[in-house]
């Protein structure tokens, strides 16, 4: 008997079957596309990775079909540039893709029109209609011609005819999060006055055009979906309405989506693949670890229930058991998962086999997938650190096994340890503490924050399955390791919070971020201030708003929140969201604000030249982390045999960078 039944229940896009209602999302897999925006080999072992972990449809990254507009409007390439090249790499994805069972969909985008990101504007920026860039208001975006709309139109139809030469099963056309197509279906953005703006007709018509075109040169069992949002979010320009918060939406609510997906079915449309949000409310968009999880599926029930075709969606669905529910509940007809499977390729086969605990959890953080891919960095995961490695990611099993001591039992540690193992090294953790998880337990804290706790018993898990040796209430000093013979020592000791010299911190009222987190010291009264305004003391002020605070004050001193930028700026939807959460949880914010000292009772603090007073019971030092080195240092000059230093103790930074150099490392030694 299987666990998940509905979530294994073939189905139908248009004539094609799909194995089961596991669908991979299309991404941006920046920096692993070709110069063209063309899929390399990298990119192709990726999709079969997941093919081969029971994936039933995957939907390719977002082509741009080849239009050209007077005067540019974008940098991005298109892959239809190169139609040779194009069809080959296709070709071998498709191939591979159903050599597993797996449909593939290739997915069209259509850039950002005024969404667009000022440094991807070549030349003259375009959009739905003229008005502001979203991001810098002093760009100004004209609107698209009659010529230039047609243009998009007939790109459209040549690009599905040649994805049609590659053997893909259909074509997904990207409509929504306030992309281009997606500001002409939007009354509050589109203020056209010819055919393609005004009724809800209009807004649709180029929609339609480019779907019944593509159906009139392809026939009409070439299935084509449309990727469109149910509800947007907005309260206005640049402006996002948080979880729960009354507000009047400005974007586009359920009814009027509903209307839409209507009016595609009726043009042929063969399925519908949902999201919501828009780069208006960017967090709702691409949802970071404070939003919850499965946070579109409610939106989506109605418009399911209102047409006939297949209707999948993503939005955090990340554990089976509510995806499963989702579809038994005809919220949705599939699910759509895009972070969940470049977390673990795996995911489809081990929520067949009941093993829901074996999958490695997405946590949400956004830093190496969405974080990335928007600062032009190469696309990572945090906790995946075998992306776009996957040809090369089975372990080799070590030629000289040896005994390996890991000093500290954090995620780095736990991530060199289960890897080093399993090539065959005996490894032992030596935990200072009673229990695995190091700093990460602090960061886990948040409520919003369920899948960084069940990343830590995945860890867990981990080690007990491979039966590697924890030492906890260890005492790490230079002797006692050395004592303990291994061949190799890894020092990953972790991090401490950094202490300013700023009188009065001594004090029994004045904690640390950590230990308020861990409630190893209790918070005090009802006024709380937290010194430092970068990711963790935004956090903090949350939490302590959670404890039931009254009054929580977020004291920075840089111009703004957030400024902080190593080893990489906090990624943008992360960003975003806390500043509104702050606001919404009516956090008081003092920018540019030098702590002078703590008394009882109050911060003393100079902002603007001028001396003032914060009250305060409580008093959260959230001002950074320094390597906790010190073993290694004493330990790396004085022995002949390998010492290495990863995760926090060699630089405080994010789990994505300790995880990856763990895991590389255990792979040499």
């Amino acid at each position: 008997m299987l666990k998940y039944p509905e979530l294994f229940e073939p189905f139908t896009i248009g004539n094609v079957e799909i194995k089961n209602r596991i669908c991979l999302s299309s991404m941006d897999y920046n920096g692993w596309y070709d110069e063209n925006g063309i899929v390399t080999d990298a990119v192709i072992d990726y999709f079969e990775e997941r093919a081969k972990g029971g994936v039933g449809l995957i939907h390719s990254g977002s082509n741009r079909p080849n239009f050209q507009f007077e005067g540019g409007g974008t940098n991005t390439p298109s892959p239809f540039m190169n139609p040779k090249k194009f069809v080959l790499q296709y070709k071998k994805l498709a191939d591979r893709m159903h050599a597993y069972g797996a449909k593939l969909f290739i997915q069209f985008g259509y850039g950002g029109g005024r969404v667009a990101f000022p440094a991807s504007i070549n030349g003259d920026p375009v959009a739905a209609s003229a008005g502001p860039n979203r991001w810098d208001p002093s760009i100004q975006c004209r609107e698209l011609t009659i010529e230039e709309i047609h243009g998009i139109i007939q790109a459209s139809i040549d690009a599905a005819v040649l994805c049609k030469k590659t053997g893909c099963d259909g074509i997904n056309l990207n409509a929504y999060g306030g992309y281009l197509l997606d500001q002409f279906l939007t009354a509050s953005i589109n203020h056209r006055t010819d055919e393609y703006g005004g009724s809800l007709d209009g807004r649709v018509r180029i929609l339609v055009e480019i779907l019944q075109g593509i159906k009139a040169s392809c026939g009409k069992n070439f299935p084509v979906t449309c990727r469109i949002g149910t509800k947007q979010y907005m309260k206005g320009i640049g402006q996002a309405a948080v979880d729960g918060e009354d507000y009047k939406e400005f974007g586009r609510d359920i009814d009027e989506s509903i209307a839409i997906a209507k009016k595609l079915e009726e043009a042929g449309c063969d399925g519908f693949y949902i999201g919501n949000g828009t780069y208006d409310s960017f967090f709702w968009l691409y949802p970071p670890m404070y939003q919850r999880e499965g946070l579109w599926l409610d939106d989506v029930a109605p418009l399911t229930r209102s047409v006939s075709v297949p209707v999948i969606s993503a939005g955090k669905i990340l554990q089976p058991a509510m995806a499963n529910a989702a579809i038994k509940e005809g919220k949705v007809t599939a699910v759509v998962l895009a972070r969940g499977l470049v977390a673990d390729p795996y995911w489809a086969n081990k929520a067949k086999a009941g093993l829901d605990e074996q999958i490695r959890p997405c946590i949400g953080c956004n830093a190496g997938c969405v974080g990335h891919i928007f600062a032009g960095l190469p696309m990572q995961c945090a906790v995946n650190a075998n992306l776009f490695h996957e040809r090369s990611a089975a372990l080799i099993p070590a030629p000289v096994p040896k005994t390996i001591a890991v000093i500290g039992g954090g995620i780095a540690g736990m991530e060199f340890a289960r890897v080093a193992a399993g090539r065959g090294h005996k490894v032992t953790i030596y935990e200072k503490s009673g229990e695995l998880g190091g700093t990460f337990l602090a960061a886990a804290t948040l409520e919003s924050k369920e899948a960084e706790r069940r990343l830590i018993e995945w860890f867990r898990r981990e080690i007990r399955q491979a039966e590697i040796p924890v030492v906890f209430d260890f005492d790490p000093s230079a002797d006692a390791v050395e004592s303990l013979g291994a061949d190799e020592i890894v020092i990953a000791t972790g991090s401490t919070p950094r202490r300013p010299h700023i009188p009065g911190l001594e004090q029994e009222h004045v904690l640390t971020a950590i230990d308020a987190l861990r409630k190893r010291k209790p918070v005090t009264g009802m006024r709380a201030a937290v010194i430092g305004g970068g990711h963790v003391g935004c956090e903090v002020s949350l939490w302590l708003k959670d404890q039931g605070i009254e009054e929580v004050t977020l004291i920075e001193a840089m111009p703004e929140l957030l400024m902080a930028a190593e080893p990489e700026p906090i990624p943008l939807a992360n960003k975003l969201m806390l500043l509104d959460l702050l606001a919404y949880r009516q956090v008081q914010v003092l920018t540019g604000a030098l702590v002078q000292r703590v008394e009882t009772g109050r911060v003393v603090l100079k902002q603007d030249g001028e001396e003032r007073s914060v009250d305060a019971d409580t008093v959260i030092l959230a001002i950074g982390f320094g390597s906790n080195n010190q073993l290694y240092r004493e330990l790396n000059p004085r022995l002949a045999k390998q010492v290495w230093c990863i995760g926090d103790a060699k630089t405080p930074t994010n789990i994505m960078f300790g995880i990856r150099d763990a895991n590389a490392i255990a792979r040499l030694v």
